[in-house]
């Protein structure tokens, strides 16, 4: 699962400077004893250089993926709660 939160109402123009942080969810295997990760990636769009400029990112390992749920909707719930109330859903 993947989700990309926008702190801009217009987040796919070219002609505007934005941030973004993407949310993924990712199922490790089952070789793992920490199974599932959530992995948040900060970037923003420079208007002027027209790219992306990536910032970081931070990963949490979880055991379940009821937990990694829990964990991907609190992150989502920090990130809307900061100004990034536009998101885009892929598949």
């Amino acid at each position: 699962m993947t989700q990309i939160l926008w702190n801009s109402n217009a987040p796919h123009s070219r002609i505007k400077n934005h941030e973004m942080v993407e949310l993924r969810l990712v199922d490790l295997g089952s070789g793992l004893k920490l199974r599932y990760l959530v992995r948040e990636i900060r970037a923003s769009w420079s208007a002027a250089a027209q790219q992306i400029e990536w910032k970081g990112f931070d990963d949490e390992a979880y055991s379940t993926r009821r937990e990694a749920l829990s964990g991907f909707e609190m992150r989502k719930a920090s990130r809307i709660g900061a100004g990034f109330g536009s998101t885009t859903v892929l598949d």
